[in-house]
């Protein structure tokens, strides 16, 4: 895993990814907090929610057309200024009368963000050997599980101490010190370097960008490795994004946990997390993809239903640090596996198609768990999700193809439009 972080432009990447990361997380401690303070409203922080959800479902996929039309470390670059520049808009937001400049702001910034987020995975492939993918993915897995991490705690002693402002300045900075390190990205291939000469200008045409985007539908629609992925990945962030509304009320009211355990238990979380990108690298090249995938999932789906069925505290301590092993495992091994089997010229497209799917289980989950949550119950929610998992692994078992060798069509040619 380590081996990749040798090469200089993948650790510029990795540096970057990893520094901005910490300083989202530090603002996703610290926002919803001083939201609640300045509204005493939960709908205020259900309204930030939505503002987190909606630029992704409405702008990733037409983002990941523009990843594979531009210069790739130049969209980094330019991304990450603009949102660190929009972040400090921010500061308002303490001032009377301003705190809907958070709405604002946030909206603003994670659609910025659909444009930078499909290019760092579409980028990966070409800054590191083939042989070396999967244990890129693992080290920059380790890299961002580290920063979740760190960021809270930065956020929780930024806000404590400074107040939104501190936070919002150290976020900015974060931003502004990822582009300087992915400036220095060097000898990495265009995103599509077939197109026509006039796709190189800036939004040359509506229809042009039409095109293209049926272009990338097409690549995902004529691979069945590409569709199952991406059938994997949306039935696991579906049963993911209904755990989110109930963990904390069953650690609450069923396990009878207190403050301090939740955290510790957050903790372990994380420490397995880090022990599952380790144990990625080593498994690289040792087991295919597709069992990696198939069974992790299968076995996060055991977990947690094991986890939920239950009542005990101590099977939670032992078990939570366990789910994060196959979890990341699966995640670093999907990943390899779609940049693997997608032509280059077309990943930023198929990351986009993929953000917006994941926008759209986000934002139907959320809705679900409301309306339903309170009727049919915290542990039999929590079940559900789990058996939602349990079906994930299922597919990557039935329709996964042992070997995934060669992309999904040619990348030097286009595909007819769909």
């Amino acid at each position: 895993m380590f081996t990749a972080l040798t090469l200089p432009n993948f650790r510029r990447l990795w540096l970057g990814e990893v520094i901005s990361l910490i300083g989202d997380r530090a603002l996703l401690l610290a926002l919803p907090y001083f939201l609640y303070q300045e509204t005493g409203s939960t709908l205020a922080t259900a309204l930030l929610a939505l503002a987190y959800y909606l630029p992704g479902l409405l702008f990733s996929s037409f983002a990941g057309v523009l990843a594979d039309r531009w210069d790739r470390q130049h969209l980094l670059v330019y991304t990450h200024l603009i949102q660190g520049l929009v972040m400090m808009l921010l500061l308002l937001a303490p001032r009377p009368g301003l705190v809907w400049v958070a709405y604002v702001v946030t909206f603003v910034e994670l659609t910025v963000s659909t444009l930078s987020t499909p290019v760092a995975g579409a980028l990966l492939p070409s800054l590191v050997p083939p042989e070396d993918l999967m244990k890129a993915n693992a080290a920059l897995s380790l890299g961002t599980t580290g920063a979740r991490l760190v960021g809270p705690l930065i956020g929780g002693v930024l806000i404590a101490s400074l107040g939104i402002p501190g936070v919002v300045l150290f976020d900015a900075a974060s931003f502004v010190v990822a582009a300087l390190s992915f400036l220095r990205l060097q000898g990495s291939a265009p995103a599509a370097p077939d197109l026509p000469i006039q796709a190189a200008s800036l939004l040359h045409t509506w229809r042009d960008l039409g095109r293209e985007w049926r272009e990338g539908l097409s690549v995902i629609r004529r691979s069945p490795v590409i569709l199952t992925l991406m059938a994997v990945l949306s039935v696991t962030s579906l049963g993911g994004t209904l755990v989110d509304p109930f963990y904390t009320p069953f650690l609450i009211s069923v396990l009878h946990a207190d403050a301090r355990t939740i955290g510790l238990l957050s903790t372990l979380g994380g420490l397995g997390a880090l022990l599952g990108s380790a144990a990625s690298a080593w498994l690289s090249g040792r087991v295919p993809p597709r069992a990696l995938i198939a069974f992790g999932t299968l076995l996060v789906g055991s977990l947690m239903l094991r986890m939920y069925s239950g009542s005990s505290l101590p099977l939670m301590f032992a078990l939570v640090p366990l789910l994060g092993v196959p979890m990341v495992i699966s995640n670093v091994a999907l990943a390899t596996m779609l940049q693997t089997v997608t032509p280059d010229a077309y990943r930023g497209r198929v990351y986009g198609a993929l953000g917006t799917t994941n926008a759209l289980v986000g934002v139907l989950a959320t809705a679900t768990a409301g309306l339903i949550g309170p009727q049919v119950g915290t542990v039999r929610m929590l079940v559900i999700a789990a058996c939602i998992t349990l079906l994930g692994g299922l597919v990557a078992l039935v329709f996964l193809p042992a070997r995934t060798e060669e992309p999904a069509v040619d990348a030097g040619r286009s595909p007819p439009a769909g």
